[in-house]
């Protein structure tokens, strides 16, 4: 696995062992970026499950103020931790359940331009992400939320609207921004 552009394009990144892991891989990372080409440059970003802490890191490589990391695993943490040293970087990890990250985030006032998910797909379904992020608000009203999720599950919450889907496998892609209109009904 490696950085798939930016400053820290071609750098090689660690994940946990096992099947605890299920990393985001690089053709679909670069494809993630790919679309967001002209929307990374300066923002905020968080990472939720953030596994190798791959998504965050390439946000920042490619342009991007800043990323929040959110992994409850140990083995992931560690794997994360492993890639920030080795690039240098400080970026913020919390290691914590992801509801339990999303109320500290609130607590501290915290919104983001870009929210990336990867739930494992077994345990959590787009709509507990969705239903988060609102209910913290985390998502600043220009932002993208970006969700990656078994083929065919999509995010029903009608507080955001669909943008894009990429279909990667048995994997798919989300990309949803704030549905502006159901916000003015609340």
């Amino acid at each position: 696995m490696r950085v798939t552009g930016g400053i820290y394009g071609g750098r090689i990144l660690k994940a946990a062992t096992g099947m605890v892991s299920r990393p985001t891989t690089d053709k679909v990372r670069e494809s993630i970026f790919n679309i967001l080409m002209n929307d990374i440059e300066g923002k905020e970003v968080l990472d939720i499950f953030a596994g190798s802490g791959a998504i965050g890191i390439e946000a920042v490589s490619r342009g991007a103020t800043s990323a929040i990391l959110i992994e409850k695993g140990f083995d992931q943490a560690k794997a994360i931790n492993t890639n920030l040293k080795s690039l240098e970087l400080s970026l913020r990890l919390i290691k914590t359940d992801y509801k339990a990250a999303c109320r500290l985030l609130q607590q501290e006032e915290k919104q983001f331009d870009l929210i990336f998910a990867d739930p494992p797909y077994d345990k959590f379904c787009p709509d507990d992400v969705a239903e988060v992020v609102t209910q913290y608000n985390l998502l600043r009203s220009d932002g993208f939320l970006i969700i990656e999720h078994k083929f065919g599950v999509e995010v029903t919450d009608n507080r955001f609207k669909l943008l894009k889907r990429r279909k990667f496998g048995q994997s798919e892609v989300t990309f949803y921004a704030v549905n502006e209109a159901e916000k003015e009904k609340e």
